[in-house]
């Protein structure tokens, strides 16, 4: 009889908190078939992750599993339900049969080891091999990742010899050596995507049945997040290995699933093909999902979001295009302008002394005019957060200048910058960390204004710090309430709101919706362009998400390697762009999207 290699049945997972009881997984059922993929969608706090752990006997405390089953069944095997097992033996399946990839992979990877004592660690374990063994299987998953090159092209690489035996032998031990220095590398030596190739490699590297992925891809950069989809499809295709993908984001869920779950508070509310939720959702919140994220076939100046679908506001056909073209602000003086501006960070050498830069910004001009949105794409690495912090004098150029209003701000002394700060104003990528724990968000929203305006009456401080909790959609209410008590979302909001509360007119977005789920996104894009239209900003808006960064944006500047690649109308960047790497950019866009 052939069984599905994964048949979970009626599970149920409960938090107890302070004597309340919140049930995460509502009592959900699903099977997976060998060899297909099946993508789990929702947002944060819809039970997808904690299904995830409960599969795999990994829920923590204070969660259980009150009921239900999970049946594991490995090739010519039998099932198994792996929640009947002792821990002793369901430990034999995690890490081997059934592997996992998790969603931070510098929190999974222990910094004081290297990846390859890490890699050969679960081999060892799971496959009972030696050490020579262990190394040989892991380098093996690297280069199957495509973090070490195949065998032919290392030799392809090495210097040439006339055919000697010496020099043969010199060849493969160039080869060898080659193979062993990443194995030798720390998680911090390795950038984001190729921490990701490594958390793959050691999860494929015991041949599991099924491999599961917790938001593999979030926070990537699009070109990056398009080769790992590529890999794990062409992983599942050439071992026939199943695949659990778990994500927010149904445009990714497009590249590599076969079969969709949609979970909403628990439950699964929606399970179909890929093409039938695409084209005909069913559910409501299905429905929100699929139209909150911003589309690159039309102009939109308004996202729908989830919670217009569920109270049934939701637009069945997409926004309709203004009737006429934004208007051009490049005819206006510019509020910024940049000229030859270069940034470097020193580089030493094995004396320890300072020969030359690393330069993160060269040579880059070009100008921000009042009202308009800027938009600034580019793999991580191109120096868009190095080119913001020097824009806001965090960080000292080389070279050039930066006018801001007309005047020279690189020749600004310590107190003409304090100045400064009440007009130009930043929003962080991570509303986690840009938030102090030990104040509430009221005082947070006012210490701006006690710094700037230190003789203001503490009434209208507070007053002050209410109208914009209230402007960016929160209540009044929260204002005694710290930072843990808030949504992802709802913190970014704060963030937001003390950005405003000096009346600046220069905001810079750095990635400011990055780690937000699409439907939080798309609230958040709103309140930013309502914003911009009420009290007349202008925005650099940084991201590296090109349907995001179109939506928003007027203009667009694309970055790559320091230099500006091209700058043109959002609309013009997009239906042609005048270089092969923002061509690449638009190519790896999600083709859901």
């Amino acid at each position: 009889m052939n069984h599905p290699v994964l048949d979970v049945r009626h599970l149920c997972v409960q938090f107890v908190t302070d004597g309340t009881t919140r049930t995460a997984v509502d009592e959900i059922s699903f099977t997976l078939a060998r060899g297909q993929t099946l993508g789990i969608v929702g947002e944060s706090g819809s039970g997808k992750s904690v299904t995830s752990l409960a599969i795999l006997g990994l829920v923590p405390h204070p969660g259980r599993v009150t009921q239900g089953e999970v049946w594991f069944c490995e090739a010519d095997g039998e099932p198994v339900n792996l929640l009947g097992l002792p821990e002793e033996e369901r430990r034999r399946y995690r890490g081997g049969a059934v592997a996992m990839i998790f969603q931070d992979p510098m929190s999974s990877l222990n910094p004081v080891y290297t990846i390859g004592f890490q890699i050969t660690e679960a081999i060892r374990l799971h496959q009972g091999v030696g050490d020579a063994e262990a190394r040989r299987r892991a380098i093996a998953s690297l280069q199957e990742v495509r973090l070490i090159a195949q065998d032919d092209e290392l030799l392809s690489q090495a210097a040439p010899t006339l055919g000697t035996e010496a020099g043969d032998r010199a060849r493969s031990q160039w080869v060898n050596q080659q193979k062993r220095a990443m194995l030798d590398r720390y998680p911090h030596e390795l950038s984001g995507g190729q921490q990701q190739r490594v958390m793959i490699a050691m999860a494929i590297a015991c041949n599991p049945t099924l491999l599961i992925a917790d938001e593999p891809t979030t926070a990537l950069d699009v070109t990056v997040q398009a080769s790992i989809l590529k890999l794990l499809a062409d992983l599942c295709r050439s071992r026939q290995m199943s695949l659990v993908f778990i994500t927010h984001d149904l445009g990714v869920i497009a590249e590599v699933a076969d079969q969709v779950a949609v979970m909403y508070q628990g439950k699964i509310v929606e399970r179909d093909r890929v093409s039938a939720i695409f084209q005909t959702p069913q559910h409501p919140y299905t429905q929100g999902l699929l139209a909150c994220r911003p589309r690159l076939d039309i102009i939109q100046t308004y996202l729908p979001t989830v919670a217009d679908f569920l109270a049934g506001n939701g637009q069945a056909a997409p926004p309709e295009p203004p009737a006429t073209p934004p208007a051009d602000r490049t005819l206006e003086k510019p509020l910024l302008q940049v000229k030859n501006l270069r940034v470097g960070f020193p580089i030493k050498n094995s004396l320890g002394l300072e020969k030359q830069h690393f330069m993160a910004v060269n040579d880059v001009s070009f100008e921000v005019y009042p009202g308009e949105t800027l938009g600034l794409v580019g793999e991580s690495g191109c120096g868009k957060s190095t080119l913001a912090y020097t824009l806001l004098r965090l960080m000292p150029e080389l070279a050039g200048e930066i006018y801001f209003e007309g005047e020279n701000i690189t020749q600004y002394k310590p107190r003409q910058l304090q100045k400064l700060r009440r007009k130009m104003q930043i929003i962080f990528q991570n509303p986690y960390n840009s938030l102090n724990p030990r104040m509430t968000v009221g005082n947070t929203i006012m210490e701006p204004l006690r710094v700037h305006n230190p003789n203001q009456p503490k009434a209208e401080q507070r007053d002050r710090a209410v109208d914009l909790l209230e402007r960016v959609g929160l209540d009044a209410t929260m204002m005694n309430r710290y930072p843990h008590a808030f949504s992802g979302g709802q913190r970014q909001r704060v963030c937001i709101a003390r950005a405003l509360a000096l009346n600046p007119r220069f905001i810079i977005c750095d990635e400011s919706v990055s780690a937000l789920d699409v439907s939080v996104q798309a609230q958040v894009l709103n309140l930013l362009k309502d914003l911009q239209k009420d009290f007349g900003l202008t925005y650099i808006f940084i991201s590296h998400d090109l349907s995001v960064v179109k939506f928003m944006s007027d203009r667009i500047m694309v970055m790559n390697k320091g230099k500006i690649e091209e700058i043109d109308r959002a609309e013009a960047i997009y239906s042609n762009p005048k270089t092969d790497y923002t061509r690449q950019l638009i190519a790896a866009i999600p083709a859901g999207l």
